[in-house]
């Protein structure tokens, strides 16, 4: 009895996975569109320089390596750019032409206003005093000369500085290290160093018919699955469908996203694709829930032999006819 029980169930199951199927394969066929094969590629390569040349001094990463955004790549030979930035810091942090200058003010000032009094009781000429006053305005706009020439001395240590992190090749996105062209000791110039790929999120390719022009929407969902042993299928979404179309191939290009963030899903490999029908898509899984609600029996609500005999041959009749019951039911919805 309890081979013919576990037989029963295994009906039970495989009649729910054929129901599922069926839906889902309803709701592929809502959108005319056909399976199609697509390439999984990341969504961003790019080929890192050096902004100036040089000598490559270090270089931190190699082939296969993940790096985040800001990561420093390489670093270019900079003792001179060093020097620079140390030369200007410091002209930059001085103060003492500053203080001379307006201790002299201060000095003039205070001579003005003693002077000032000596005009008034006539004890010296007002050549004297337009003198006094002179040297006084003078003093006053040398320190604000040398503040000036402190502000010029921090800005140039702002350029030192940027100039030497010019010399310094960082990540500008977060991904993995695809090649490497060039070691330390070597001159770069306009050559890359690194070549990097961004896999989180990924970007699904596809090639499209001319036939189904207006079919495909940005914003569409559909199922990739990755032609490789193990791989589950994703959902991508449609990001962006070319408005030109390549008239030599009577075909135009699609664009789907895929998100990445644990980087387990491959890329540059081939794939095939299936579009869900937006206005479906709801449908299905209501469906396939009802589906479910319908097949799921409990082992207390399977039928058992009665107290009058009843044979086992009678059981599987009755699982029969529940499984009959469940179909129709499903093609009603």
């Amino acid at each position: 009895m309890n081979n013919l029980y576990k037989s029963i169930i295994f009906m039970l199951f495989l009649d729910l996975a054929l129901s599922i199927n069926v839906v889902a394969a309803q709701a592929d066929e809502d959108t005319g569109l056909p399976n199609m094969d697509c390439v999984l590629e990341p969504s961003e390569i790019i080929d890192v320089g050096s902004a100036v040349a040089g000598v490559l001094e270090t270089v931190n990463v190699n082939r296969s390596d993940m790096v985040d955004k800001g990561t420093v790549l390489a670093k270019l030979e900079s003792d001179v750019e060093l020097s620079t930035l140390n030369l200007t810091r410091a002209r930059a942090d001085i103060n003492t032409a500053i203080e001379v200058r307006e201790i002299n003010a201060a000095f003039g000032e205070r001579t003005e206003k003693r002077n000032q009094q000596l005009v008034l009781e006539s004890t010296i000429s007002k050549q004297v005093m337009d003198q006094v006053e002179t040297d006084t305005q003078i003093a006053k706009h040398q320190v604000r000369q040398e503040k000036e020439n402190k502000f010029i001395a921090e800005l140039e240590y702002r350029r030192a500085k940027a100039t030497l992190h010019r010399r310094t090749i960082v990540s500008p996105i977060s991904g993995v290290v695809i090649e490497r062209f060039k070691t330390v000791g070597e001159y770069v110039e306009d050559e890359p160093v690194l070549r990097l790929a961004q896999l989180d999120p990924l970007h699904v390719e596809l090639i499209v018919p001319m036939s189904h022009w207006g079919q495909i929407k940005s914003g569409m969902r559909a199922e990739v699955s990755i032609e490789i042993p193990g791989q589950d299928t994703h959902n991508a979404t449609v990001i962006r469908v070319d408005r030109v179309a390549d008239a030599a191939s009577a075909t135009f290009g699609v664009q789907l996203v895929i998100p990445n963030p644990d980087y387990k899903i491959p890329s540059s490999v081939r794939c095939s694709l299936a579009f869900i029908s937006p206005a479906k898509n709801t449908d299905v899984i209501s469906q396939v829930e009802k589906t479910e609600d319908k097949m799921s029996l409990k082992m207390d609500d399977l039928p058992m032999p009665s107290e009058k005999g009843e044979t086992e041959m009678m059981t599987i009749k009755k699982m029969k006819y529940i499984q009959s019951n469940s179909r129709t039911t499903i093609a009603a919805d």
